[in-house]
């Protein structure tokens, strides 16, 4: 799998090379919120507001859909919205989100379009959903299970990139902050639309199942991985570290991670990588990133425990490579969604 989707991230960087140059206009800054650390860790939060109630909601741009937890809908007395075998995207199109006159409502949907559209269980039907400057009347957001998020959570949900998949997202992480601006119309891979840095990579992108991919060179070898702003650690599968890196369970190279172990009662391990690149125009580094290497397939349950982060996913498979927290704090990223470029730099702090 990771093979075929390598492939088609060369042919990127190969057509993308042979591009045409031209004039890049700004994009209009649609929107800005500050991050909130989350206490302890790496993870950020973004604030919204419930119906008029100020509440925090993780930012999770590696998974689908925006999700909201159960205690909150406790808290907050919530109503249900629909039946559970109601598609996503017939009930979001009841919302009328947008920033300035740009809807965001076509990105919300996407979750549940196409000819098998997603179905979800339980949801809620929100008076008001604020973020930012935007407000949404009458939305419906999915229930997230207490396996993927926990009830003691200190967080209220899962804020998604079905959120802002239409918009360009930029998220620096030195300052904390997010901002989503209109497309840009660029055309010339090697022209940073909207900031501009020396030391800038520019990385190709697929979106898939809501998932950012990008290739990333790990110990010499090419990787696909997902970005998960949800994780607090860098996850590589088992079947990756054994078969593509060539390590050894028991060695130096695969020690067990302490006493950590999967719901099968599997051991976890460990490796320092001397550094994680960015494959694209330009690189990137990330250097000593303590790696966990996790079975390949684990319940939502273990691999909370195995990340570290009480954002669970209910994915059975976990992928190649999981860039968690770990790595992404140190960097500002600039996702153009509809170009499938992502911009990746250092971060500075203030």
């Amino acid at each position: 799998m990771h093979r075929s989707i390598l492939a088609a991230f060369i042919a990127f960087l190969g057509t993308s090379a042979a591009a045409s140059a031209a004039t890049c206009a700004l994009p209009d800054v649609a929107d800005k919120v500050d991050l909130k650390q989350v206490r302890g860790t790496n993870l950020v939060t973004v604030p919204v507001t419930i119906n008029g109630t100020p509440r925090q909601f993780l930012l999770d741009i590696g998974t689908r859909p925006t999700k909201i937890s159960q205690a909150s809908v406790a808290a907050l007395g919530l109503p249900e919205a629909t039946r559970a075998t109601e598609s996503i995207d017939t009930a979001r199109t009841r919302s009328d989100l947008s920033f300035g006159s740009a809807p965001i409502q076509a990105t919300v949907r996407q979750a549940g379009s196409g000819a098998n559209p997603e179905t979800f269980g339980a949801r809620v039907r929100l008076g008001s959903f604020t973020i930012g400057d935007a407000t949404a009347k009458n939305m419906v957001l999915s229930i997230a299970r207490d396996s993927e998020i926990a009830k003691d959570a200190p967080y209220d949900g899962l804020l998604s990139n079905d959120f802002f998949k239409q918009y360009d997202v930029e998220i620096d992480f030195g300052t904390n902050q997010m901002t989503w601006l209109t497309p840009t119309q660029c055309t010339d891979p090697l022209q940073v639309a909207y900031w501009t840095n020396d030391g800038v990579a520019m990385v190709p992108m697929i979106v898939e199942s809501g998932q950012i991919k990008v290739p990333v060179t790990i110990d010499g070898h090419s990787i696909v991985a997902v970005i998960d702003t949800s994780s607090e650690r860098t996850v590589m599968r088992r079947d990756i570290a054994e078969q593509v890196m060539g390590f050894k369970p028991g060695t130096p190279d695969m020690m067990p991670a302490g006493d950590t172990k999967d719901g099968m009662g599997q051991t976890v391990y460990r490796h320092v990588f001397p550094k994680i690149s960015f494959i694209g125009a330009g690189t990137v580094t990330a250097g000593n990133i303590p790696v966990l290497i996790a079975a390949n397939n684990v319940t939502g349950a273990d691999k909370e425990k195995i990340l570290g982060s009480q954002a669970r996913s209910a994915d059975a498979r976990i992928p190649d490579l999981v860039l968690g927290m770990d790595v992404l704090h140190h960097l500002h990223i600039y996702a153009v969604f509809g170009q499938h470029r992502l911009y990746v730099t250092q971060v500075f702090f203030s």
